[in-house]
């Protein structure tokens, strides 16, 4: 299955998209041919709303027949973006507020909480064990998020932001390793990892088991640029080769970022296009 990322409707609508604006996109997913979509809560301050109007999202896209393929609680990049909130409990009670919202999505079962780029004060020195002790936090958090969400259901996924305090993949490894986790996934962001100068195509078979879903975009590798896949140096038929050689049989979401609404439909059209033609020989 082919789906798309919350950019598409933010390259639509921008980042104050509604749930109204999210029914009007899944229209255009429709006339492209495209069967899948993700959720997204890009501002708390949207809470309420996804919470009294999802009902109508749902409608629409069982009208449609288009499939949700996970939710990206965006707006919980907060939690980890700096030492304050990652030592408070900041998120808790609104990720337990988006799984209710996930509820209402019989077909979702993925809930993808983004890492942000973390940041120190400025001037800021760590202690000689201040590492450590923001790594066992960032640790704790991130299983408290976990049993939140399994708790209700579901699978947590994190899409790893190039600076975020976990790492890249080798974090995510070194969480499972030193926590015996068995169910934290990852949502493989092409983007995110080519700029962090990961092995790109080896991650599918590193991971094998935990991706749980995809973000497939392009850039060339010192930009988080979200060009349409074949625009940038993503060497995309071992990627997606070894996507599928690694078991995963999720869908292919496609991210990207149009720089103007005008050129959304034309964006993911030639995106769409392209990793099908990959798929074919796979």
């Amino acid at each position: 299955m082919i789906g798309v990322s919350p950019a598409f409707f933010f390259s639509l609508y921008s980042t104050d998209f509604t749930v109204k604006d999210y029914i009007r996109g899944l229209r255009v997913l429709q006339s492209l041919g495209i069967e899948g979509y993700q959720l997204e809560v890009f501002k708390a301050d949207r809470l309420d709303e996804w919470e009294k109007e999802g009902a109508s999202l749902v409608q629409c896209a069982r009208d449609l027949d288009l499939t949700a393929t996970q939710f990206v609680a965006h707006f919980l990049l907060s939690t980890t973006k700096d030492r304050d909130s990652l030592m408070s409990d900041d998120g808790y009670e609104q990720m337990r507020r988006v799984t209710g919202i996930v509820s209402q999505f019989a077909e979702c079962k993925t809930i993808t909480l983004p890492l942000s780029p973390f940041a120190l004060p400025k001037g800021y020195t760590l202690e000689s064990d201040g590492y450590q002790r923001l790594w066992d936090r960032l640790v704790e958090k991130l299983l408290a998020f976990d049993e939140i969400v399994r708790f209700s259901g579901f699978r947590l996924a994190l899409e790893i932001v190039p600076g975020s305090l976990l790492g890249g993949t080798e974090g995510l490894m070194r969480l499972i390793r030193e926590t015996g986790n068995e169910t934290i996934g990852y949502n493989f962001d092409t983007g995110h990892a080519h700029s962090s100068k990961e092995c790109i195509a080896t991650l599918p078979g590193k991971l094998a088991g935990r991706v749980y879903g995809t973000h497939l975009k392009d850039n060339f590798g010192f930009e988080n640029f979200a060009l349409p896949p074949g625009r940038g140096s993503i060497p995309w038929e071992s990627v997606i080769h070894n996507l599928t050689a690694s078991g995963y049989n999720g869908s292919f979401d496609l991210e990207i970022a149009s720089k103007h609404p005008s050129e959304v439909v034309n964006d993911y059209t030639e995106g769409k296009s392209f990793i099908e033609k990959i798929l074919i020989t796979t």
